[in-house]
């Protein structure tokens, strides 16, 4: 039986992935469920295992490959099965279009530079680049008539010196395009809430003394969000072809910040696990998301997004949705301010959240019920057990 590999879709938003190391060659014979190849994505590294046992026939992209999902990327079949014409075609395509792209690359690196403007420069200013080591073409003209003086030169070249070009990493240039998507398509309104944190640091206090406990406020937010999206499951939704769906899990991404990037780690089913059991884990995904060892099902089905920069000392701040989720939670600092109770004046540990919801799938009213929901449950969090 002839058997098509294809580029997996590990998360809801990948496009494409990029081919890691190959463990199996052309012409090995491979078990169903053994690792063919890695797969690599903006967020994480994946192995891909062999969905059926057979001879490996044809692999279509080497390491390093950029391939987009449900790509063709090998063929398993009967060490002297005949493939089917189609397949045998699509790979002939294949391998002549990474020949023909190949070809163009040497071609394109033995054309001449184009033609670049050369403005009029003055002997002075021609003479000032020339000892500051910087090629007058480089500089553009600004002032009349395209002539160049010693002070224009002199500026620019100071600019040039302290200019330091960095490219997109494969991450940020995958950030770039979901959170302009996001910006494009959905209607981001905020909503901001002080929130009384007292209770739940006394409680966060109190679990220092288990070991086995790693109860933090981002622990917390995150079981008082999971609560809430019970009550309140719009905020839970996603918009998908037009259509409202509404999972039936609710799965909590924790935005965690690393080298070049941003990654979002999920904890899942958070609604059904105990307080303790979600500080461990977002623990021990954070430090996974820090040692670049998240797996793509470590980062994927979130439902909701919980953004905390608190620990940075932020006090408000309007984060950008995660498509296709419907909302997420931007957490400020804790800190001690005067509050009024029962017209007296006393000290609190006082945190602001800002909900940020589309407005396309719910009104403000909704994401106000649910904010004030999250705010109940962290100021009583004996509930929360």
């Amino acid at each position: 039986m002839v058997t098509l590999v294809k580029m997996p879709k590990l998360t809801w938003t990948m496009e494409e992935g990029i081919v890691g190391e190959w463990h199996k060659t052309v012409g090995e014979y491979v078990d169903k469920g053994t690792t063919l190849c890695e797969i690599e994505t903006e967020k994480s590294v994946d192995e891909l295992r062999a969905p059926e046992s057979g001879v490996l026939r044809k692999v279509l992209y080497p390491k390093g490959s950029v391939v987009k999902v449900n790509e063709l990327i090998a063929v398993i079949a009967a060490a002297d099965e005949p493939l089917p014409d189609e397949i045998v075609t699509e790979v002939q395509e294949k391998t002549l279009s990474q020949k023909t792209f190949e070809s163009t690359s040497e071609d394109t690196a033995k054309t001449s530079a184009p033609e670049i403007y050369r403005p009029m420069v003055s002997p002075v200013a021609d003479k000032l680049t020339e000892e500051q080591g910087t090629d007058s073409i480089q500089i553009r003209a600004t002032v009349a008539e395209s002539s160049m003086i010693r002070e224009n030169v002199s500026k620019t070249v100071e600019q040039a010196s302290n200019t330091k070009t960095v490219p997109l990493n494969r991450m940020r240039e995958t950030i770039r395009k979901r959170l302009s998507l996001s910006i494009k398509n959905a209607l981001h309104v905020p909503l901001t809430m002080e929130i009384d944190m007292n209770e739940a640091i006394r409680l966060i206090q109190n679990s220092q003394t288990d070991p086995e406990t790693h109860l933090t406020p981002t622990s917390v937010i995150v079981k008082a969000i999971a609560d809430a999206l019970e009550v309140h499951p719009t905020l839970n939704a996603r918009l998908m072809n037009d259509k409202i769906e509404i999972p039936d899990e609710i799965n909590i991404g924790v935005a965690v910040a690393i080298e070049g990037g941003l990654v979002v780690p999920v904890v899942h089913n958070a609604n059904k696990k105990t307080l303790s059991a979600i500080g461990k884990e977002i623990a021990w995904l954070a430090e996974k998301a820090r040692t670049e060892t998240l797996i793509a099902a470590e980062s994927a089905g979130g439902t909701f997004t919980v953004s905390n920069l608190g620990m940075f000392g932020i006090d408000f701040f309007a984060p950008i949705i995660n498509p296709p989720e419907s909302a997420i939670l931007g957490v400020g600092r804790i800190a001690k301010k005067p509050v009024v109770i029962k017209d007296e004046v006393w000290p609190r540990s006082m945190m602001t959240l800002t909900l940020v919801f589309d407005h396309r799938i719910m009104d403000g009213a909704v994401a106000a019920r649910f904010l004030q929901t999250v705010k109940e449950k962290l100021e009583k969090p004996g509930t929360l057990q």
